[in-house]
């Protein structure tokens, strides 16, 4: 059997500066434009948060790193049916790099190896997850741009 992907890594260039796109990945009035519908989050290392969808699709988080403006990552059990039954977590990086007037979001999901469940489970999971940044990312980038014209 082919050996399942540890990580997923996604990219996107938004048309803003960095300290806007640092906004928009960590407070709450715009993580609530692009990721989750409610979010609660205290952004420090160690801070916890939790993410809502819908009625019945939630996710918790602990913060783990955040270097203003470079760099944000959370633990989390992500939504999915496999991992909230089971309290286990993978880890969200966001790193930041400035470019002029953009800036590049590099995004990294890791941890899918360790996870105690199936392997077509994880292929799913991964799967799922894949294209839900691609949704996401490009939901940041909207939001993004449009404070950053706004401004």
């Amino acid at each position: 059997m082919d050996k399942i992907a540890d990580k997923i890594e996604r990219e996107i260039s938004i048309q803003a500066p960095i300290a806007t796109v640092w906004e928009v990945i960590t407070k709450p009035e715009y993580i609530s434009q692009w990721f989750g519908s409610q979010v609660e989050i205290d952004v420090r290392q160690g801070g916890k948060g939790r993410l809502v969808w819908g009625e019945n699709v939630e996710a918790s988080l602990e913060i783990v790193a955040v270097e203003k403006p470079y760099r944000f990552s959370f633990l989390w059990v992500a939504p999915d049916e496999e991992t909230r039954a089971t309290h286990q977590q993978t880890l969200v990086e966001f790193k930041l790099i400035e470019n002029n007037d953009e800036t590049k979001v590099c995004l990294t999901e890791s941890g899918f190896e360790k996870l105690e469940i199936t392997a077509e489970q994880k292929a799913t999971l991964i799967v799922n997850h894949t294209s839900g940044w691609g949704e996401f990312l490009s939901n940041l980038q909207r939001c993004a741009q449009n404070i950053s014209t706004k401004a």
